[in-house]
């Protein structure tokens, strides 16, 4: 289930890869123990989207 933060596709595509980029950092555990690192990852791409970089 995606974050509350989640309210576009985009948002959701970012949802998903930060996901993936946690999961390729931590192994197959990366959800449930490090949540933190997946919100902050999602809410960088989702900023640096509005900032066009």
């Amino acid at each position: 289930m995606p974050d509350k933060d989640v309210k576009t596709i985009r948002d959701l595509i970012y949802y998903q890869y930060a996901k993936i980029i946690a999961k390729r950092a931590f192994g197959k555990e990366a959800k449930k123990k490090n949540y933190g690192f997946i919100k902050k990852t999602f809410l960088e791409l989702k900023e640096e989207f509005k900032l066009g970089i």
